[in-house]
């Protein structure tokens, strides 16, 4: 039997099939719509509330009577403001006509409570004066700036009032200073209550917006222009008056090496001037320290490695975590190496989210332990949770965006539903790695449960409590877990065991992943084996020994010779190893097809 490390489970080629998986909540693109082909709702996405953003920047968005345009003039774009998990737009924010030529209008996009943006973009050739400009719309009592309706559509294009300017419209342009006429993500937005910020990456400019409520009018405060190759503004994120700015490619730590740094701006309210308060530089040889970011609630996640070969090496990622104070000093670097490079990252108060751009898992959690301040990785979901039914081929998983306010995530999909896009809405508690549509185990993370709790020979959903020779304990269900609770341990190890029947379809090699933690350090045994109650033939196809204690350990063993069959019994064993509790989650075996 043979253990790999967590980041080898995550770089394991596993030979995953397309499915369309049982996700949460999925809200398909609004209609009506246009352009059907190419991704749509959901290239560009953000959070707020209850509130979700979602661009389409495709979007085909015509205006009646005008002749049928031709590609790429179907780039208007839309943006949809969605409240919930309602499949009506609370509003819809587009420019429709030929003569809006490839403005994008969502290219990229940010949210607070009180105001939403969106970004335009342009090439050489669009001739629209609503390109490469932000748009802002803000919550009044409750109440989003709207868009009048025009031949049945909204249309926002006599609805914008240019920044400063003393009249009533649904949304106030800010001209973007340097066009975004290459790609959509040439620019970056960040958004409070009172602050926006915006990033041009090419240009190495940050700008930093005040709104001032008695004239509302957006002030630029802060305007910084640094040395192009910096990529300063490329990641961008608001926390208070604070704001985390990254030049993944300025120097670091060692002069003239591009390492990256990420710094934090701070506002002085008396001088109403932004400085640089605080500085942490990349300390990786890969450099690209700030690819993207996230702040929020005193936490600051920061990604490095740059995602391209450095001198024919597949550079190391690393996802970094810090504590930042009121005033902006930071500290408690924790570095944690993943397998893949994390794309986008969504973090409130002390849990993460962070969609992976390969390998099999397209999504990964992370969580901040209370008492230590770890940082640990907590679950993940297949890539095949991001595809769709109609374009399994695609792979779209781990490069869409994400938002996450409380419990509450959002993921992009916009291969959903023949391309048209859409919006996932899941519980991050309930996100398991183990949800895999390969996975050979039922009820893999204990989220359907008919008894809350298991005395000695009880069942539920697919588990089993047995107590032997004396041995007595009892399972508990709560929290999505389970607990093994130990009362008399007996004198061998099968003598209390928790197991599920797995049908193993063919023989080969298998994985078998879990986590498990113990209210004390203690060892348990886990076994693969055959079904013996009718003919007292136990025989094991794989077991080991693992130690646990009181802080989860995620688990991975290689199985190299398991025989095909169709009513195996998996168990843990926690027998005649003392009286300290067990609790497992997320239970996952497949089948390695290399």
């Amino acid at each position: 039997m043979k253990f790999r490390s967590l980041a080898g489970v995550l770089a394991g080629a596993v030979g995953l099939v397309a499915a369309q998986a049982s996700a949460g909540v999925v809200v398909g693109k609004p209609t009506p719509h246009g352009n059907t082909a190419y991704p749509e709702a959901g290239t560009t996405m953000a959070r707020a509330g209850t509130f979700t953003l979602v661009g389409a920047l495709q979007e085909h968005v015509k205006i009646s009577g005008e002749a049928e345009p031709t590609f790429p003039s179907t780039m208007q774009g839309a943006v949809y403001l969605m409240n919930g998990t309602s499949a009506t737009p609370a509003r819809v924010y587009q420019f429709p006509g030929v003569a809006h030529f490839n403005v994008q209008a969502g290219s990229q996009l940010a949210i607070s409570n009180r105001f939403l943006a969106f970004a335009t973009r342009g090439t050489s050739s669009s001739t629209s004066p609503l390109a490469n400009s932000v748009f802002i719309a803000r919550n009044s009592n409750g109440s989003w700036g709207e868009c009048p309706l025009v031949s049945g559509q909204r249309n926002c294009n006599g609805a914008v009032r240019e920044n400063g300017q003393n009249i009533s419209r649904a949304l106030t342009r800010i001209p973007l200073t340097h066009p975004a006429d290459i790609s959509f993500k040439d620019i970056t937005l960040a958004l409070s209550d009172d602050y926006l910020a915006i990033g041009y990456k090419r240009q190495s400019v940050l700008e930093i917006y005040r709104y001032n409520s008695s004239n509302d009018t957006w002030a630029l405060e802060l305007s910084l222009d640094e040395p192009d190759e910096r990529f300063t503004g490329a990641a961008l994120a608001i926390d208070g008056d604070l704001v985390a700015v990254a030049s993944p490619w300025s120097e670091g730590g060692t002069a003239g090496v591009e390492l990256g740094s990420v710094r934090i701006f701070r506002r002085d309210a008396v001088s109403s001037t932004w400085s640089s308060v605080a500085i942490t530089s990349g300390y990786f040889s890969t450099g690209a320290f700030g690819r993207s970011l996230a702040l929020d609630s005193g936490n600051l996640a920061v990604t490095s490695g740059a995602t391209f070969p450095v001198n024919g090496v597949t550079p190391q990622q690393h996802l970094s975590f810090y504590r930042v104070a009121s005033d902006g000093t930071i500290s408690a670097r924790q570095t944690l190496g993943t397998a893949y490079p994390h794309v986008h990252l969504a973090l409130d108060g002390d849990t993460l989210a962070s969609t992976v751009s390969d390998g099999s898992e397209g999504l990964s959690i992370y969580k901040r332990a209370a008492a230590s301040g770890q940082w640990a990785y907590e679950a993940g979901l297949i890539r095949d949770f991001y595809k769709s039914v109609n374009s399994s081929n695609l792979g779209y998983g781990g490069i869409d965006p994400i938002g996450l306010v409380g419990d509450d995530l959002a993921l992009g999909w916009r291969a959903f539903s023949g391309l048209l896009g859409g919006v996932i809405h899941e519980k991050a508690s309930l996100v398991d790695a183990c949800r895999d549509p390969l996975n050979l185990v039922s009820n893999c993370s204990f989220d359907n449960v008919t008894n809350t709790a298991l005395g000695g020979n009880q069942s539920s959903s697919g588990w089993q409590v047995l107590n032997w020779n004396g041995a007595s304990s009892w399972a508990d269900f709560s929290g999505r877990q389970m607990r093994i609770n130990v009362q008399q341990p007996g004198s061998d190890m099968w003598h209390i065991q928790a197991r599920t029947t797995v049908n193993l379809p063919q023989a080969g090699r298998y994985l078998l992943t879990f986590r498990a933690k113990a209210d004390d350090v203690r060892t348990f045994v886990v076994n693969l084996g055959r079904n013996g109650n009718s003919d007292n033939n136990w025989a094991s196809y794989g077991r080991v020994t693992a130690a646990a204690g009181p802080e989860w350990v995620i688990y991975s063993f290689e199985l190299p010779s398991v025989p095909q069959d169709p009513a195996a019994f998996l168990d843990f064993n926690v027998g005649n190893a003392g009286t300290a509790a067990v609790t497992v989650d997320s239970v996952k075996l497949v089948r390695l097809t290399q």
